[in-house]
């Protein structure tokens, strides 16, 4: 099913502006789970008094605009630590994801995933990790590790699709053919700490992303003016995490996860006698900061 269109008087182009309010637009789920018994005590050199087990974690997703201008994103993070008599852990998680649309077609613009174990069993310890990176849907970095580690910052910038895609909107008594693209890109670096002889892990790192769509009109029509209006920042995202999990002394840190504001608007007109105008997307939000942790 096409978009609505709307009848004007000459050289009017109208759009529609739909305003939602931040942050109830995105999905949150999460929380911080406390097991076993204790209490909590800080200061000094002695360990604190803390329950068996203890996790916090929490996420955020959100689809943006529609098929024709729009996106989604996702970010989640994880920590948790355990102390049941000679069995120790610590462990951290990180999520980031974002996709884009461009006039009825959609890629994955970055997945970055990593994850950290420390173990301590009777005295032997198990260290792990893996980091994966994901362009397009496509596997740049998948990797493994057992002691500290650390990846450079890195950037990369490309387009959305392969090429630029085309297709015909119905405006007033004419087909309009519009065609697009997304130039995008990402950034991420981290560093990880697996220590030895300790049941413990830590994380710093940070990943961004963003896609800014575009659109022009394929080839005029006779008889008629026809063009195209686009507002295409579809998303521009930051995660930032600096994560401690100890079996020992507990969890601390944060994992902050930002989303600048968006206002999207696409819309094909044509002028003859009239105006005509076929409303595409209009959405928009404010800026969101959230502490996943």
């Amino acid at each position: 099913m096409f978009p609505t269109i709307t009848k004007s008087f000459p050289l009017i182009a109208a759009t529609l502006c739909l305003t939602l309010v931040t942050p109830a637009q995105g999905w949150l789920g999460g929380g911080t789970i406390y097991g076993g018994g204790g209490s909590m005590s800080t200061g000094g050199s002695t360990p604190p008094v803390l329950p068996s087990v203890q996790s916090s974690y929490n996420s955020y997703d959100r689809t943006i605009g529609n098929s024709w201008l729009g996106g989604s994103v996702h970010a989640y993070a994880n920590m948790v630590r355990q102390k049941s008599g000679t069995y120790e852990l610590g462990f951290a998680a990180a999520e980031f994801r974002g996709t884009a649309s461009v006039l009825n077609h959609s890629a994955e613009v970055a997945e970055i995933v990593g994850n950290a174990s420390n173990v301590m069993n009777a005295g032997v310890q198990n260290r792990s990790g893996m980091y994966r990176v994901e362009v397009l849907g496509f596997t740049v970095t998948n990797g493994s590790f057992t002691s500290n580690s650390t990846f450079a910052a890195q950037n990369s910038v490309y387009n959305l699709l392969p090429s630029s895609v085309s297709v015909s909107v119905p405006v007033g008594p004419v087909s309009v053919t519009l065609r697009g693209n997304a130039g995008c890109g990402f950034g991420r670096s981290a560093n990880w700490l697996l220590p030895a002889a300790t049941a413990s892990v830590g994380i710093n790192a940070s990943a961004n992303a963003y896609a800014f769509a575009s659109a022009s009109v394929s080839f005029g029509i006779p008889g008629f003016n026809v063009g195209v209006g686009i507002q295409g920042r579809v998303l521009e995202q930051t995660l930032t995490t600096g994560l401690n999990a100890n079996a020992v002394w507990g969890l601390s840190g944060h994992a902050t996860y930002t989303i600048q504001a968006i206002s999207l608007h696409l819309y094909a007109w044509a002028t003859a006698l009239y105006t005509w105008t076929t409303n595409l997307c209009s959405w928009s939000s404010g800026l969101l900061t959230f502490n996943l942790i």
